[in-house]
């Protein structure tokens, strides 16, 4: 993990909200289920958007069957990979591509961006009783990121 390369979240371009919430999640810093439990809460840990296995970082973000059908759907070369990524995995399978640079930044500001919305989406069900599908999650993320690039 010592590889992880900064340029991957934080970038002059980007928004700071999605860069944010991709160096926390990175870091293990969001309060997760498991988390939370560790800290003597008592809380529910199966995983909110899927509700097959423990919550934790690395589930949540990307070995979620919700979670990682957004990844598929916003970078359909992810379908290629015959394991699901961890974190650093997943920016770092973009650099395999072959395609410019403005194209990488590009990609690593979706990933960054679906994970802010995967913790958005997680804690709407959580807290706000409000259950989007795979495809609402991946239009609100699409909207974001045109809204980001044309600005």
């Amino acid at each position: 993990m010592a590889d992880f390369r900064h340029n991957y979240v934080w970038h002059k371009r980007y928004a700071l909200r999605f860069s944010s919430y991709a160096w926390l999640a990175f870091k293990c810093g969001l309060k997760t289920a498991d988390q939370l439990a560790r800290r003597g809460i008592p809380v529910n840990t199966n995983c909110t958007l899927c509700a097959q296995a423990a919550e934790s970082h690395s589930h949540l973000f990307f070995e979620c069957d919700f979670s990682f059908g957004i990844l598929y759907h916003l970078i359909p070369q992810f379908r290629t990979l015959l394991l699901r990524p961890n974190h650093f995995q997943a920016y770092n399978s973009v650099d395999d591509l072959n395609y410019n640079g403005d194209i990488h930044h590009l990609f690593y500001l979706m990933i960054s961006a679906a994970i802010y919305y995967i913790w958005r989406a997680r804690n709407d069900r959580l807290f706000g009783n409000c259950i989007d599908c795979q495809i609402t999650v991946v239009r609100k993320i699409k909207r974001a990121l045109l809204f980001k690039t044309m600005n």
